[in-house]
C-alpha cells in the first residue's frame, strides 16, 4: 500500500521525534542498579619458545601461537560481565609471573589491553617450558589473594625438558577451592621451534641436537639402553600436547577447551567450573537507546523506495 506524501511527511516528523527522545535518553537516562554474576579470573599465558610456533588460523591467516592467545584474551575478555575481576600473567621456565592482579574489567580494560599488548616472548627469563610446575606456581599464587582468582592457563602443553612418563608431577598440596581452565593453542603436526637470541631477534630454528630428548633423571633409572633408544628424538618439533592437558585438567579437576574459536567457548566452561558471585553493577542503558536511533535514522535515510513508500 502506497502511503501519500502528507502521510510519509507525518511518519518521518514522528520517527525524527522518536530519534531525538531516544538520544535525550541516552544522554540523560540514570544508571540503573543491576545483579549480574561475574568471576574472578587471572589468564596465564605460555611466552616459551614454541608458541612462537605459526599453525594456527585467524581471520583467514596463519598466525603464532603466542598471537592467538593474546587475541583471544582479549575476546574473552570484552565479552566477560563489568564487575568481574581478571589479573594477567606470563609463564617461562617452571613459574608464573603475576604481572596485573585481578581489577574491574571495565574500568581498568584499558590498563589490562595495554599489557596483554606488551607480552611477549621478549620477557622470558629462561628457555626451559615445565608447563606441569608452572600451573602449580599458579595455583599458589592464586590462593595468596583475596578473593582467589580461578586460572585461565593458555598454553600449547610443550615440556620442555620432557618428562619421564613415570614422573608425572602432582600437586600435593589442597586447591582451597581454586579451578579453572586449560586453553589449549597449536595443531595436530609437530613443527620446528623458532630460535630466538637474548636481545629477541630471529636465529632460525632449533635443531635436533640442540635440546633434551628425554629427561634427566632417564639415566639413572633401570632402563635398557635400547629402551632409550627407541624413544623418539623430536624434542626440537612442537604440536598441541593434548593428551599432557588432558591429564593435568583431570589431576586439578580443570576443564580442557582445545583450540576454542569463540570467546564464549571458555566462559561457558568458566561458568560450569568456577565459582561465582552476584555482583549490582551500575548499569548503562545508553548504548540501547543510541543503537536504536541510529537503527530509525538508517531506516528512515534508506534510499529504497520501498522503505519509502
Amino acid at each position: 500500500m502506497k502511503l501519500s506524501y502528507q502521510s510519509r511527511i507525518a511518519a518521518s516528523a514522528f520517527l525524527m521525534l522518536l530519534v531525538i527522545i531516544l538520544i535525550m535518553s541516552a544522554l540523560w537516562f540514570p544508571r540503573t542498579d543491576r545483579t549480574v554474576k561475574v568471576m574472578d579470573l587471572m589468564f596465564v599465558l605460555d611466552i616459551t619458545q614454541s608458541m612462537d610456533v605459526a599453525d594456527v588460523e585467524y581471520n583467514g591467516e596463519t598466525i603464532t601461537r603466542l598471537a592467538w592467545a593474546k587475541e583471544y584474551t582479549k575476546q574473552t575478555l570484552q565479552a566477560l560481565p563489568c564487575g568481574s575481576h581478571v589479573g594477567l600473567a606470563a609463564f617461562s621456565e617452571s613459574r608464573s609471573l603475576v604481572l596485573i592482579n585481578p581489577v574491574e574489567i571495565c574500568s581498568s580494560y584499558n590498563d589490562l589491553s595495554q599489557m596483554l599488548f606488551k607480552i611477549d616472548g621478549s620477557i622470558a627469563w629462561a628457555l626451559s617450558s615445565e608447563v606441569s610446575k608452572a600451573v602449580f606456581g599458579a595455583i599458589d599464587q592464586a590462593k595468596l589473594m583475596d578473593p582467589s582468582p580461578d586460572l585461565v592457563f593458555i598454553t600449547d602443553g610443550h615440556e620442555a625438558p620432557p618428562l619421564h612418563e613415570t614422573l608425572f608431577p602432582k600437586y600435593k598440596k589442597k586447591l582451597d577451592g581454586v579451578s579453572g581452565v586449560f586453553v589449549g593453542v597449536g595443531g595436530d603436526n609437530l613443527l620446528p621451534i623458532p630460535k630466538h637470541k637474548f636481545d629477541g631477534t630471529a636465529d632460525g630454528f632449533w635443531k635436533q641436537s640442540e635440546v633434551l630428548h628425554e629427561d634427566v633423571y632417564a639415566s639413572l633409572r633401570s632402563e635398557s639402553a635400547e629402551v632409550r633408544a627407541a624413544r623418539p628424538r623430536n624434542e626440537h618439533l612442537s604440536s598441541q600436547k593434548q593428551s599432557h592437558l588432558e591429564n593435568l585438567a583431570s589431576m586439578l579437576n580443570f576443564d580442557y577447551v582445545v583450540s576454542p574459536t569463540k570467546s564464549n567457548a571458555v566462559i561457558n566452561a568458566l561458568e560450569n567450573r568456577v565459582k561465582t558471585r552476584d555482583q549490582v553493577v551500575d548499569y548503562d542503558w545508553a548504548p540501547w537507546f543510541a543503537s536504536i536511533a541510529l537503527f530509525l535514522l538508517v531506516l528512515l535515510y534508506l534510499p529504497f523506495r520501498l522503505i519509502r513508500d
